[in-house]
């Protein structure tokens, strides 16, 4: 009877190991990044007449991304896109100083816009460290000059 105790024992032990562990084998996470600008709507700099605010991507589930494109699209009073601005990784490299947001981390590059625009809509694609792809959309707005 003791022999058969330790085996029960046993396999509710292995049984619920198991059932414990299962648990980490799910789907893999995706990686949520975001766009906020501060200040946001931006004030015109009276020193140079243009608009400087600090953007910040910053990831939020726990998985790097390596960002592939930024686009630039800025909007005049119209509400009409006027000028678009593509940049790629090495782009991104000489600008950021990296390409690579780190799980749970942020990159913080400066920004100074010149022009007549109303807003930007700034737009982000990269791949996490999972594979999966990804894409934020956030929006900059600026104060009459």
């Amino acid at each position: 009877m003791n022999k058969e105790k330790r085996i029960w024992i046993a396999l509710f032990l292995a049984l619920t190991l198991m059932v414990i562990l299962s648990g980490c084998s799910g789907l893999p996470k995706i990686a949520e990044i975001s766009i906020v600008a501060d200040p946001n709507p931006v004030p015109c700099s009276s020193e140079d007449g243009k608009w400087n605010y600090t953007m910040t991507i910053s990831e939020s589930n726990g998985v790097g991304v390596t960002l592939i494109s930024v686009r630039f699209d800025s909007y005049d009073q119209a509400d009409q896109l006027y000028h678009s601005q593509f940049l790629y990784e090495v782009d991104i490299i000489d600008w950021f100083k990296s390409n690579y947001v780190p799980a749970f981390s942020m990159l913080q590059p400066g920004v100074v816009h010149s022009g007549t625009g109303k807003y930007t809509i700034i737009t982000i694609e990269g791949v996490d460290d999972n594979e999966n792809p990804v894409e934020a959309t956030g929006r900059v707005d600026y104060l009459p000059q």
